[in-house]
């Protein structure tokens, strides 16, 4: 994906509306989270199993386990489904691609997901890099070969460039 006019310069998902996506994402998962993990809770206190030592253990790491499965799976099977986007991505119109254009395989996606997660952990500012990218990618977007674009946009540029490289 070549940045050489303004017109192709629309074509990427810049810092704020990620962050807007971000945001919606975040209140989904938290969601989620919290009825998955609610109902996984109720479930041994109903069974009168809540005393015991294994089940004690997993209600300890169950949130541990839940905040690194259900995002993942999230991000991952949206990502690299038909629709190519999380749906706080799809609420703005951005997509997830690859190089070419094409939607990512669940490797390609679960790579992506992983280096964006463990860079966050390890500096939260590292997104801040999409501001100041060219073609407006995160180190999850470099590291990856990715781009994060607005689906009209890609629509309306297939048809005079066929390959984003």
């Amino acid at each position: 994906m070549t940045a050489t006019s303004d017109c192709t310069k629309r074509i990427y998902g810049g810092f704020w509306i990620r962050t807007a996506a971000f945001v919606i994402d975040l209140i989904i998962l938290t969601a989620i989270v919290l009825l998955v993990g609610g109902a996984i809770y109720i479930i041994p206190d109903i069974l009168g199993i809540k005393e015991t030592g294994f089940i004690q253990v997993l209600l300890m790491l169950w949130p541990l386990i839940l905040w690194l499965v259900v995002p993942w799976l999230y991000c991952v099977l949206w990502e690299s489904s038909k629709v190519r986007a999380t749906p706080g991505k799809l609420v703005f119109s951005l997509i997830v691609v690859d190089k070419e254009g094409n939607r990512l395989g669940f490797l390609h996606a679960s790579g992506r997901y992983w280096i964006k997660a463990i860079s966050f952990v390890i500096a939260h500012i590292i997104y801040i890099v999409v501001a100041f990218t060219a073609k407006k990618q995160g180190l999850h977007d470099l590291c990856t070969n990715t781009f994060v674009v607005n689906k009209k946009e890609l629509q309306h540029m297939s048809s005079n460039c066929p390959s984003l490289q």
